[in-house]
């Protein structure tokens, strides 16, 4: 008698890291079967001023979340895809000069 293993389970597990192709770096907070629940963040413009000459706009970062195939997933690797990430403005750093 054959045993059937589900693979489902082993990519991306909840609690896991992951990047996703639209969202970017995502937390996966959910699995079930194949899909997985992930918390991404998605930066939403906010302008203070409506009729002024110079607006002043200001950036609010909401967290929403999403339920995803694990496909469009591929595990984080922060050293590899941080040139990725800096390039979507997800990481922002200053380098000393």
């Amino acid at each position: 008698m054959t045993e059937v293993v589900g693979l489902a389970g082993f990519q991306c597990p909840a609690g896991s890291m992951a990047m996703h192709p639209m969202h970017g770096m995502v937390e996966v907070y959910a699995q079930d079967g194949w899909m997985r629940g992930v918390l991404y963040e998605h930066p939403v413009q906010l302008s203070l001023a409506d009729d002024a000459e110079e607006r002043v706009v200001s950036e609010s970062i909401e967290m929403r979340e999403t339920w995803v195939h694990v496909r469009e997933l591929a595990e984080a690797s922060l050293a590899k895809d941080i040139e990725t990430l800096r390039k979507r403005g997800q990481l922002l750093f200053d380098t000393m000069d």
